[in-house]
């Protein structure tokens, strides 16, 4: 089957945000500065906590959670010359077929190059490993049967589709 599209790059910048928050030492990060603005809240409210480091504090865990949803996704985005190219792509039973109208050649990647998939309401994620993957937007199929095609496929591929 061929299908053709472009990223949406408010799309993209969401589905990367999704992956990052998915990760494993970002939630550990993310868990770690939640209990440590809780420990600064109740030493404030018990007067152990001045006013000074309450502030400084907030605004660490303002600026980290900053960096984390939007510098690092647009960062990203902006590396990637993929996101804004126009892809074509064709996939079947042995794997998909990559080409973008920038470059002459094509690749071919085998199904067994993949190690997970995971659909959400807007792509679907195909991991190689846990930090690289390959987005395919839910828009791009031109017909609802032509994605529960592509979605049957996946789930036959993928004893671990999410």
């Amino acid at each position: 089957m061929h299908l053709e599209f472009n990223y949406d790059k408010g799309e993209v910048l969401h589905a990367l945000r999704y992956h990052f928050m998915r990760r494993g030492e970002i939630k550990v990060f993310r868990n770690t500065l939640i209990i440590l603005l809780l420990a600064t809240l109740t030493g404030y409210f018990y007067r152990v906590v001045t006013p000074s480091a309450l502030t400084g504090i907030v605004l660490m865990i303002l600026i980290l959670g900053w960096v984390f949803w939007y510098l690092l996704p647009v960062s990203i985005y902006n590396k990637a010359a993929t996101f804004k190219d126009s892809i074509q792509l064709n996939y079947s039973e042995e794997g998909l077929l990559i080409s973008t109208r920038a470059s002459e050649h094509q690749r071919a990647i085998s199904w067994s190059n993949f190690s997970q998939v995971v659909e959400t309401r807007k792509f679907f994620f195909l991991y190689r490993d846990k930090k690289t993957f390959f987005l395919i937007p839910i828009s791009a199929f031109p017909t609802e049967e032509a994605y529960r095609h592509f979605t049957g496929m996946l789930k036959e591929k993928f004893s671990n589709y999410k």
